[in-house]
């Protein structure tokens, strides 16, 4: 035991220890014995977190507690498994105490609970058992709907993860929580009335949503998008295809808190780059073919810009909003935005870079809007003076 912290489960775990003997029924040790000091013991948690001044403290306090609870599960569940038919009621209660103390830290105290722990191997098990049944199921229904192969090998590929013969001591509370989250969101998706590439666009939104930020999604995600391009025949096509691969990958919905490594980026803002960057690259190219077939122009407007008195941020939004408006009746946005960094130039930048401006068309800041709001209203008043 730790110094300083509080062990509320002594009672319980020398109950426990004593091992099983001539008791009364089972059920009325149940309600005697193990279920009041259950009650006392979350009743403890509760009263106990008020004391805490120090939120670190609070943390070590329910943290020390999961371990421990971690600990008698694991072995009061190896202790069922070779007790005598005359024994096992009495490991199976336990063992049930000391998962539904768990399940109430888990509960109560998320913000506390620590997911890299490893779970316990029952519970491992267990999730292991209905893992391996669902898995047969999603199949199934994916096929029956037309998905995708490799993008439902790539989502399963989580669930697999769990059921396969590795060592229970390497599958954390995390990876249990992420294998349901996929299981929860693709029964929900096989139950709507969506096939073939409208089901695969689905399954990548799920992807998004769930923040899996793994190697193997990238490794697919650039083959796809090499795919579209490779469909495209013209460079305009191409530009196009993955200005709307981008604005659907930006407007993705994304999970709070949720995500498959926790330490590496998120999917979203890996696509975005990656897209970013192929995107600047082929409007590169379609720039270096238009100035070499291009002749030379003595328009006396050659040079000629039109000035804001703006930000690029501003200016960018002042874009999208005239385009989601439809006041701009453009539909290629990067047709437009080609000609915004080639006639305009903003108060502080005399050369706009089109990474630059569609970085800030798609991710606009709250106070960009705010200071916008404000330009619009300016002239709205102008208007009304008028």
């Amino acid at each position: 035991m730790l110094p300083n912290i509080k062990y509320e489960l002594r009672e319980l775990e020398n109950e426990f220890s004593q091992g099983p003997s001539t008791r009364v029924s089972r059920n009325d040790y149940w309600k005697d014995t193990i279920k009041p000091e259950i009650d006392r013991i979350k009743q403890t948690f509760i009263q106990e977190v008020f004391s805490f001044e120090d939120e670190r403290h609070l943390e070590r306090y329910i943290q020390y507690h999961q371990q421990a609870l971690i600990q008698l599960m694991d072995k009061s569940a190896l202790l069922l498994a070779n007790a005598k038919d005359g024994d096992k009621y009495f490991y199976d209660s336990f063992n049930n105490a000391f998962e539904e103390l768990l399940e109430f830290i888990e509960r109560h105290f998320t913000k506390y609970f620590d997911q890299d722990a490893r779970a316990p191997q029952g519970y491992v098990a267990r999730s292991r058992k209905d893992t391996k049944a669902n898995i047969r199921k999603l199949q199934k229904s994916l096929a029956l709907k037309q998905a995708d192969e490799k993008l439902v090998d790539l989502m399963l590929h989580v669930l697999v993860k769990i059921i396969d013969g590795r060592s229970a001591k390497s599958i954390t509370y995390r990876k249990i929580m992420y294998s349901k989250e996929i299981q929860k969101e693709l029964f929900l998706l096989v139950e709507r009335q969506l096939e073939g590439v409208a089901l695969n666009e689905e399954m990548r939104q799920i992807i998004y949503y769930l923040n899996y930020n793994s190697t193997r999604v990238l490794t697919y995600h650039a083959h796809y998008f090499t795919s579209l391009l490779d469909n495209a025949e013209f460079r305009t096509e191409k530009i196009e295809k993955l200005s709307f691969e981008l604005k659907k990958v930006t407007q993705a919905q994304v999970k709070p808190g949720i995500s498959y490594h926790q330490d590496a980026p998120s999917l979203k803002s890996q696509l975005i780059d990656y897209l970013t960057v192929e995107l600047e690259y082929q409007e590169r190219l379609q720039r270096l073919s238009s100035n070499s077939s291009e002749p030379p122009s003595n328009n006396f407007m050659d040079g000629f810009k039109l000035k804001f008195d703006a930000s690029v941020s501003q200016l960018a939004y002042l874009i999208k909003v005239f385009l989601e408006t439809r006041l701009i009746a453009n539909n290629n946005i990067s047709q437009v935005m080609a000609f915004i960094v080639r006639f305009v130039v903003t108060k502080k930048s005399e050369n706009i870079s089109i990474g630059s401006l569609r970085s800030k068309f798609y991710n606009t800041e709250s106070g960009t809007k705010e200071s916008v709001r404000s330009m619009l209203t300016s002239m709205i008043q102008y208007i009304d003076r008028s």
